[in-house]
């Protein structure tokens, strides 16, 4: 008595603090111990699964005890996930079928979860859906990259089976629901497999070592069902699946021509905007390459939030375009200073590489053939080594014995260097331009192994 007691005053100071509205039936109360002593984690997360990938919606500290609880209006039943840290390295899932007046209790050990409660709703059924997701998800475990496919092709017939014979279990009294966790569990199966053959791996099957099922599964038009963004693979099943086709054509299509072609397999409207909007949002496009993309793509991207996305992606884009470049002062391989305003009245291209750096190394003939072809033409290449101080001899031999020409220069501390710092570079090669006021085009440039730097630099001198 005394346990039911605190467990209503639990619930009223919940409402008083938060100062929910309506019914105490209009919430889903959760509750839980983490029984992983080596786990320092001191939160956990609820997400919920929206436009096809989650956010969070709520945040429970770990109390001494290691206990935990929520407590949230459920307007529209769906999935929601607990996430202690493992959610996105693919280890145990911990998905939740959340309905109004449910009372679910949790105990989380590192590999498993007790679910018990006064009302579950259906996520025994859900668990072991989760069950079938951390089969698969075993072979896609980020530290686990030495799992190979000698171990996976024995497993996913098995796997398949199993899942199919679960999906036929599937058969409450509530329609909506059976139809959800069904596609869950393909989305789950399919994004996984997906997923694997583009994990590192220790070895590599042969391009058309592939299990069959993967061919079987693929379609022209692949994705119909907008109830993927019901999910929180649903965007990530997309994307891989599009990456494994890619991956094993002949002749993939471009950079440039990913996005707009990937569309052409997806129906329905609201998944083609959901897809494009994150298509866009991490392919790191440049100015150039979103500017011709742009038109094939922007009449798909109809809702409210991809056009509140795009205002912000656009401005964000285009916000440096126009400033003062950055007013840097290095030694050449003489030990001369040279300033960016030493070359005001040209335009200047920017290298930013270092001699540890195997990219950048396979830019260098493209550079040479830059220079060679436009050495009389009122532009500059520099190449600014991010080497780190103590190896600067190393730098110096390197640009003699490679006979490497224009402007050869050093940053005096690497990554950590004012240029660097200020273009926010992390990462090698990078190119950057700048027209004949010192003034930025482009803070990441094409590089010259790219056509289209020429067709941009001719526009520019007006060749």
């Amino acid at each position: 008595m005394k346990k039911q007691t605190l467990y209503l005053v639990f619930i009223m100071l919940l409402i008083s603090h938060f100062g929910f509205a309506g019914s105490i039936s209009e919430y889903v109360l959760i509750s839980g111990k983490f029984l992983i002593p080596e786990n320092n984690t001191n939160e956990i997360n609820l997400l919920k699964a929206e436009d096809g990938k989650t956010i969070v919606v709520a945040t429970s500290k770990i109390n001494a005890s290691k206990e935990f609880g929520f407590m949230l209006p459920i307007v529209d039943p769906g999935f929601y996930y607990i996430d202690y840290g493992q959610f996105k390295k693919r280890q145990q899932l911990i998905r939740l079928y959340l309905e109004p007046k449910q009372d679910i209790n949790l105990s989380i050990s590192e590999n498993s979860y007790v679910l018990t409660g006064k009302n579950i709703g259906q996520n025994a059924l859900v668990q072991k859906a989760n069950e079938i997701y951390n089969d698969f998800g075993h072979f896609c475990d980020v530290p686990k990259y030495n799992t190979t496919y000698k171990d996976f092709y024995p497993f996913i017939d098995g796997g398949l089976a199993k899942a199919e014979t679960f999906k036929k279990s599937i058969n409450t009294k509530d329609k909506v629901f059976n139809k959800l966790l069904k596609l869950a569990v393909d989305t789950d199966v399919e994004d996984l497999s997906y997923l694997f053959f583009m994990m590192p791996r220790t070895e590599h099957p042969e391009k058309d070592n592939r299990p069959a099922v993967m061919k079987q599964w693929q379609s022209n038009i692949k994705f119909k069902d907008p109830d993927l963004l019901k999910l929180a693979n649903g965007l990530s099943l997309m994307s891989h699946y599009f990456s494994y086709i890619k991956m094993t054509e002949e002749n993939p299509v471009g950079r440039l021509d990913y996005l707009a072609e990937a569309i052409t397999h997806i129906s329905d409207p609201a998944l083609k905007d959901a897809f494009l909007r994150e298509g866009i949002q991490n392919s790191r496009l440049r100015i150039e390459e979103y500017e011709k993309i742009a038109p094939k793509i922007r009449p798909y991207l109809i809702s409210d939030a991809s056009k509140a996305f795009l205002v912000e992606y656009e401005k964000e884009l285009h916000k440096n375009v126009g400033q003062k470049g950055f007013e840097f002062k290095y030694n050449d391989i003489n030990d001369k200073p040279v300033s960016f305003s030493d070359f005001k009245g040209k335009f200047v291209y920017v290298d930013l590489w270092a001699t540890w750096c195997g990219p950048c190394k396979v830019e260098i003939p493209h550079m040479k053939k830059l220079e060679e072809d436009y050495h009389d033409k009122n532009i500059v290449f520099i190449s600014l080594s991010l080497d780190k101080a103590k190896d600067i001899q190393k730098w110096k031999d390197f640009v003699k014995k490679e006979d490497l020409k224009g402007i050869q220069l050093m940053a005096d501390k690497d990554f950590e260097s004012d240029i660097a710092k200020n273009y926010g570079v992390n990462a090698i090669p990078r190119f950057l331009l700048f027209d004949t006021e010192g003034k930025i085009i482009n803070t990441n440039a094409m590089r010259p192994s790219e056509s289209g730097l020429r067709e941009e630099l001719d526009k520019l001198l007006k060749v």
